[in-house]
């Protein structure tokens, strides 16, 4: 291992991978312990990850994917799912990540909307039957898959069995494995030829060309796929990896799916980028995830703060060793400082950092250094990424506002969108002509340039001419000893146009008490602020990346009966 490994800071994914192999090629690039593969441990150096995305890109390009054509790939964490993001980008091709939690109706758009040409995926994808559902769909001709023109079984373990399959026009069994392609791609008479075209088109890769259409997490409507090039993603690795001072003696407990930005840029990306390893769960266990920390001696831990709430809470954590943590990541929503407390405490991780962003900002926006006072890494998501810049203005009128004003946060450098693909109306509603990106948060900055989240401008509640931000409601209820997570959203009021909702997750044993609630907020909020209807839920409708779908809860809870204070204020 060389230690000095120099980071790699722009260009394309397939230049990262090939200096990787060059400079690094015995180091660890990928490990899937025994536990989490049916007792038989993967583990691959830098050489031989880019061996095995040699191998896969040839199998594409013999399969007949075209450069600039869209490749879909819905599957669990797994070390393929790593090569195939690398051997896309090798020939040119454009990965589309899938949530793996998303159901055929959502598929079908995805499918249709990305114009993918083939689709990539595991038997089951979390809880759904991935090949099922794509038969279903595949058998029923439906327009939405009337593209595909190639389908791509990819084992999740070694005793898995390939499903039957169908393709339009193809009838039962004409469904590839990824095996069978990686041997066409390697059958002799054609080896040469495709060694060739493999190489005219690696050097044809540029770093503005797209590499990865992502679909944002849907929390406010129907997602929409957002272009990054890869100059966007290896800035967004580069700078969260530099953050946390990575090297090649780091090691990554990967627990974030891949289909995020969080998984395949900020954890892969941010890794490889400085020669550091990966260490691969299939999906977020909490117990299993203590166990990797302990097995692979992990340094680097990132994850959302429910991730950490549910290992903090799980019987292992104190048991398992998790002393070789040194550093981490927490993003995808507020960290309570109860939390990270927790997480600097019990997990021993004393590094652990916030970040912000945003999938349209690929995802990289601001974050705190691991050596930041806790209190700043609680309060605030840090400054500026380097060349990022960011105002915060005034979301009618963009009018910049001055310090310690809250408004509307714009983004603009390196790490901005190619846009949204078929879709040049938001495009032109998400990016203003000089190229800020509207992020729709609303946010405060103070004088030292330090941000924190007020509320989203989409989620902001207009009750009676007021702007309540749901953030301010949901940190206040969290303080309260009872309370695990709150969630604030407006229903229809015929008096004041919006009235204040909030579903509220108790811990066991604790029934709901709006009076007792409405008491807890009054000291800390003005008397408008506070809930009027409230629900009790065990869990929120979430997008598969984690993040409350308030849209859902409007739809599920909006027309319900509410329990309100007594007295009502």
């Amino acid at each position: 291992m060389t230690a000095d490994f120099a980071p790699f800071v722009s260009g394309t994914l397939p230049e990262l991978l090939r200096r990787l192999a060059r400079h690094l090629p015995e180091h660890e690039a990928l490990v899937c312990p025994a536990f989490t593969r049916g007792g038989t441990e993967l583990r691959l150096s830098f050489a031989a990850l880019d061996a095995r995305v040699d191998a896969i890109a040839r199998g594409l390009i013999a399969a007949g994917v075209q450069p600039g054509q869209h490749v879909a790939l819905w599957a669990a964490t797994l070390p393929d799912w790593v090569a195939l993001e690398f051997a896309l980008a090798r020939i040119g091709a454009v990965l589309v990540t899938v949530n793996t939690a998303l159901k055929r109706a959502e598929l079908a758009y995805l499918l249709a909307q990305s114009r993918a040409v083939a689709v990539i995926h595991t038997t089951r994808t979390g809880s759904n039957e991935a090949s099922a559902e794509l038969d279903a769909l595949l058998a029923a001709e439906d327009p939405a898959v009337a593209g595909l023109k190639l389908r791509i079984w990819l084992a999740s373990g070694p005793d898995d069995e390939p499903p039957l399959g169908v393709l339009p026009g193809g009838g039962r069994g004409a469904l590839l494995d990824l095996e069978q392609l990686v041997a066409r791609g390697s059958e002799p008479e054609a080896r040469a030829a495709l060694d060739a075209e493999l190489a005219r088109r690696e050097a044809a890769v540029h770093p503005e060309d797209i590499v990865n259409i992502q679909y944002t997490s849907g929390t406010t409507g129907f997602p929409k796929g957002v272009m990054l090039r890869h100059r966007n993603v290896l800035h967004s690795g580069f700078c969260l990896g530099r953050q946390l001072e990575t090297t090649p003696a780091d090691r990554i407990a990967v627990m974030v799916p891949l289909f995020h930005c969080f998984g395949c840029v900020v954890c892969v990306l941010g890794a490889f980028q400085f020669g550091a390893t990966l260490c691969l769960l299939p999906g977020f266990e909490p117990g299993a995830a203590l166990r990797l920390i302990e097995e692979e001696r992990c340094t680097l831990l990132h994850g959302v703060p429910t991730m950490f709430g549910a290992m903090l809470a799980h019987p292992d954590c104190g048991r398992r060793d998790t002393s070789s943590l040194r550093a981490g990541l927490a993003a995808g929503a507020p960290c309570p400082p109860a939390l990270m407390t927790a997480i600097v405490e019990r997990l021993g991780c004393r590094g652990m950092a916030v970040t912000y962003g945003l999938t349209e900002a690929s995802p990289g926006v601001s974050g705190s250094s691991p050596q930041a006072p806790l209190a700043q890494r609680t309060d605030t998501i840090g400054a500026a990424l380097p060349d990022v810049e960011l105002r915060i203005v005034d979301p009618v009128s963009l009018r910049d506002l001055p310090p310690d004003q809250p408004g509307e946060l714009l983004v603009r450098g390196p790490n901005v969108m190619a846009g949204y693909h078929d879709d040049p109306q938001a495009t032109a509603r998400a990016i203003t002509p000089d190229g800020w990106l509207r992020t729709g948060d609303q946010c405060v900055r103070d004088a030292d340039g330090l941000l924190r989240v007020s509320g989203r401008i989409k989620d902001i509640i207009i009750r009676g001419g007021e702007n309540l931000a749901p953030a301010e409601i949901e940190a206040a209820l969290r303080e309260h000893p009872d309370v695990l997570d709150a969630a604030v959203f407006g229903v229809p009021d015929p008096r004041f146009g919006e009235e204040v909702a909030v579903a509220v997750i108790l811990r066991d044993g604790f029934e709901l008490d709006p009076a007792a609630l409405a008491g807890h907020l009054k000291p800390r909020l003005a008397a408008f602020k506070i809930p009027k209807l409230w629900h009790r839920v065990s869990a929120f409708p979430l997008t598969g990346s984690g993040k409350v779908q308030k849209y859902r809860l409007r739809e599920i809870y909006g027309a319900r009966d509410a329990v309100t204070p007594d007295p009502a204020r």
